[in-house]
């Protein structure tokens, strides 16, 4: 037995690349999923004989548009269920639910109790069921799998819902001559049972262990507002379109194939036989295309012909039914409507939604084959509604209506394809604005070809960004484009290029990799002997050893750290390959080594290992070497700190962002905790204790994360009553304007802070008058000097105030056109103020318009005269209100300012206005508070 298990750990790992410590996890996510499809396709065939049979073709159009109104009713309820329950709850109660509803159904129709009634229920069940069951699986899978094991793995596990389709459709196509369909139910409840227990491991062991930013970075993040995205976006609009006319095509098949098979088997269960054989059938001819034929196909005709493959063959199809409606013309068409829609249409959509950011990629997946797929099957129930049930027409109507639906297909393919043009063009162009340099012509080539001409004649910007998007494809045609790329002038190219072949699962000659293990930058180093780890299967362990103990601690040090990163989730693995006491074999070295070189080879590859394997015991080393005297060690710590992705290190990364020196790399780390960073910010920015200099730099880091939390965030913060920080946030948000356009900002609300900063400045500005008519009158020069300084003040408060006025108008109109006419603003050259200002004119809408403008046309005036203060309708304070006003904020070097100013006054009365703030938690505040009151008391 341990011998046959030791084979077929052996098998996997040659055979997948599954390692020790993930044979249980995968086997179970295989089976679970195997069991959710073996299950469905015995339900199906089931669901569709019984249904037909009993209450004829001509109600599939009612059916369909009943699946379609309560799929969308479920998926509402099943969205609230989420935000308020777990996903393990929420999944063990989907199968508990399909359990005692199958065999709730089961016997009612046995009963023959409200038979009608009951077959509806179950179709429309048995549809939800398929959505929600398999959605939830792969919602775990990517829980249960980081991106990189996601890569290794997912292709074995997909062999369990391939397996699971054909062994259901088959085994109930035998079965079918010997059990009643109606009985079949009861089987597919019995498989469902054992979910749940699998479910319960999955989550137990593999699942919980991961903390909050764990899970938060591996789940897909969702805005509320996908048809904004897909209205906004031409490309997302004409790919969400040729998914609706598909799913409406294979309707009108569907009820065509129907139609034929119901008019030749009158049992259901020869016709449960039927459905189970072909609909297995259809998997296996659409595996095999997907094997043999599809990269083939796109790879040579290219994606935009590729499109027109399904069609196409509907087509030839759709007009043999026309002239023969006949069966074996019925299973053509819904043969290559499965097979091809599942192979070659599939790849050809990937390809073309290359172009599209990462970030929403997987989300308008789901949102498109969730409520696109449902209204389409909607709409094509109603068609039939129409032309079968109203007008009584035959199946050859449906031929012509199909026929007319692809020609729109057609229509629509031709524009997709001019739209990824246009769209990878314009990303190429992105990634470097600065180029200069004519990009390729994608028209007359395939989507690779034009992959490879980028590579060949890119810029570094660009070939970073095609290999990031090869990494995305994973097609193995492109290897030997993206290998050359391994020996680059550019790190940042090499370390893309290791990332880009590790993804493609292709080995790399062993000398070049050995090259690698002793590359200047680290990273490479860590990322070669990664692929090195990948690509060995025999003597995996024998040649981890060897690289460990090798005498130059830069390939000692690579092997470890990439040794830690790959075991970074598999504490089995970790455990096996003794990391731990491995890191500390280095730190017992350290110890003994006064190579000053060899000292800071061995610290770096200590930090790295204990950030990539989250060795807990060992973050007091990482707090230590945060303190080291040399500030490249300081900078690995940081790192290293945020590789752990532990809350603990939140804080001391954070405080590393006021330093110039280690901001950018306190930003990566804290970018490393992923989308759940984004509340732990947002509370490090409304606590008292929080330096004002560390909240400033919280929107620079929030700004670079693709995210419509990050977007809440930064519009929450501009709330805040630091004025200083606004103006960071509106930097913040129109940077994520200009980065991520997709992120949606709304409007009203953007209208709310323009009126408040409007107000604002109109505030500081009656301050501001009042400071200056009040200086002639001075006459001790201390009042003058400190009078002097908070006017000064004022006018750069005044000038931010303008800057974060037009930042925020920069956010309802285009950006850069409107922080133009801010610079021209700002001009000293008259005739480009002049310019400016009727730029703004035009610009804006009239209820701004009336507002900004006149605050555009006195913003650089020299002097404010009275003229000026009632043209704006401005309300200028007495002194004592000007004290309270500037008092009121939560600006320290205003108050610090006025405290000057009242102290030079040496006016008694002024010292209930500063005694509150000898209890500030600022302690430049508070002291300068508790001097000025010590002064005036005296008085």
């Amino acid at each position: 037995m341990t011998a046959l298990k030791q084979l077929t750990k052996d098998f996997l790992l040659k055979t997948f690349d599954i390692r020790e410590g993930e044979y249980q996890r995968v086997l179970l996510m295989q089976l679970n999923i195997f069991l959710i499809i073996f299950t469905l396709l015995i339900i199906k065939p089931v669901v569709n004989a019984q249904f037909i049979s009993m209450m004829g073709v001509e109600q599939l159009p009612m059916v369909f548009v009943l699946v379609a109104i309560s799929s969308m009713v479920i998926s509402t309820v099943y969205a609230r269920a989420l935000s308020s329950k777990s996903l393990q709850r929420v999944s063990s109660s989907t199968l508990v639910i399909s359990i005692i509803g199958f065999i709730g159904i089961a016997i009612l129709l046995q009963l023959q109790i409200a038979e009608h009634f009951i077959l509806y229920l179950l179709y429309i069940g048995v549809a939800i069921f398929g959505v929600l069951a398999t959605s939830q699986f792969w919602i775990m899978a990517n829980l249960a799998f980081d991106s990189r094991e996601a890569k290794r793995l997912f292709s074995f596990i997909g062999v369990g819902p391939i397996a699971g389709g054909v062994a259901g459709g088959y085994l109930t196509s035998l079965l079918a001559s010997y059990i009643e369909g109606i009985n079949l139910l009861y089987v597919a409840a019995f498989l469902l049972c054992f979910c749940i227990p699998l479910n319960n491991i999955i989550w137990k062991k593999h699942i919980r262990p991961l903390n909050t930013f764990q899970q938060k970075k591996r789940l897909t993040d969702f805005t509320d507002h996908p048809i904004w995205l897909i209205g906004k976006s031409k490309h997302l609009t004409y790919l969400a379109l040729i998914v609706g006319l598909s799913v409406i095509v294979s309707k009108l098949v569907e009820y065509q194939f129907s139609s034929a098979a119901s008019r030749v088997f009158d049992d259901p269960d020869d016709l449960t036989s039927f459905f189970g054989f072909w609909f297995s059938t259809f998997n296996v001819i659409s595996l095999l295309i997907q094997l043999f034929l599809v990269k083939r196909i796109v790879g040579t005709f290219g994606v935009g012909v590729s499109l027109f493959a399904l069609p196409g063959g509907i087509m030839v199809g759709s007009i043999l039914l026309l002239f023969a409606p006949v069966l074996w013309a019925g299973i053509f068409t819904k043969l290559w409507e499965v097979s091809v829609k599942q192979s070659v249409n599939k790849s050809a959509t990937e390809l073309l939604s290359l172009p599209i950011p990462t970030s929403i990629k997987s989300q308008m997946k789901s949102f498109i084959d969730v409520f696109v797929d449902l209204s389409a099957t909607g709409i094509a129930g109603l068609l039939l509604i129409f032309l079968v049930n109203g007008m009584d027409l035959s199946v050859r109507a449906v031929s012509i209506l199909t026929l007319a639906i692809l020609g729109i297909w057609i229509w629509v393919a031709i524009k997709v394809r001019q739209e990824y043009i246009n769209s990878f063009k314009a990303k190429l162009t992105q990634a470097d604005k600065d180029a200069g340099r004519e990009l390729p012509d994608f028209k007359n080539t395939s989507v690779l070809n034009g992959l490879r001409r980028v590579l060949d004649n890119g810029t570094e910007n660009q070939i970073i960004y095609v290999l990031n998007k090869v990494r995305e494809i994973s097609d193995h045609r492109l290897f030997d484009n993206v290998v050359k790329f391994l020996t680059h002038d550019s790190s940042k190219v090499r370390i893309s290029a290791l990332e880009c072949v590790y993804f493609l699962g292709k080995t790399i000659d062993g000398q070049v990799l050995e090259n690698l293990l002793s590359d200047p930058d680290h990273e490479v180093r860590y990322r070669a002997f990664t692929q090195l780890l990948r690509q060995t299967s025999e003597g995996r362990i024998q040649m981890i050893n060897h690289y460990l103990r090798d005498p130059d601690p830069m390939i000692s040090g690579a092997a470890l750290v990439g040794l830690a990163g790959e075991a970074r989730n598999n504490p089995e693995m970790q455990k096996r390959l003794e990391i731990e006491t491995r890191i500390h074999e280095k730190m017992d070295y350290l110890q003994l080594t006064n190579d000053q070189t060899e000292q800071y080879h061995y610290k770096l590859m200590i930090l790295r290992a204990i950030g990539q394997a989250k060795v807990s015991s060992l973050y007091n080393q990482i707090y230590n070497y945060l303190e080291d005297t040399d500030p490249r060690i300081r900078l690995e710590a940081i790192y290293a700190a945020g590789y752990t992705m532990s809350e603990e290190f939140i804080e001391k990364i954070a405080a590393f962002l006021v330093t110039k020196s280690t901001r950018p790399t306190a930003q990566q780390a804290l970018l490393h905790f992923g989308t759940g960073i984004i509340p732990e910010l947002l509370a490090l920015a409304e606590q008292e204790s929080t330096k004002v200099e560390i909240i400033h730099q919280i929107p620079a880091v929030l700004e670079k994360i693709d995210s419509p939390h990050s977007v809440k965030a930064l519009l929450q913060l501009l709330g805040m009553p630091d004025v200083n920080l606004r103006l960071e946030v509106l930097r913040s948000l129109n940077t994520v304007q200009r980065d991520f356009a997709h992120l949606k900002i709304r409007k009203e609300l953007v209208l709310d802070h323009l009126i408040d900063e409007t107000n604002l400045y109109k505030t500081i500005l009656g301050v501001f008058y009042k400071q200056n008519q009040m200086l002639p009158k001075e006459s001790p020069q201390k009042v003058v000097a400190a009078r002097t300084g908070l006017i000064q003040l004022l006018e750069r408060r005044l000038d931010g105030t303008l800057e974060r006025i037009f930042r925020l108008i920069g956010l309802r109109y285009p950006p850069d056109d409107v922080i133009s006419a801010y610079q021209g603003i700002k001009s000293v050259n008259e005739s480009i103020r002049s310019n400016s200002v009727e730029y703004l004119d035009n610009l804006l809408e009239p209820s701004l318009k009336k507002v900004l403008v006149p605050i555009a046309e006195n913003a650089v005036l020299d002097y404010i005269s009275k003229e000026t203060i009632n043209t704006l309708k401005v309300t200028v304070p007495d002194e004592r209100q000007c004290f309270t006003l500037l008092l009121q904020g939560r600006d320290a070097r205003l108050k610090i300012a006025v405290f000057e100013l009242l102290a030079a006054l040496e006016v008694a009365e002024y010292v209930d206005l500063v005694h509150p703030f000898t209890k500030s938690p600022n302690d430049r505040v508070r002291s300068k508070a508790e001097e000025v009151v010590v002064a005036l008391e005296r008085i």
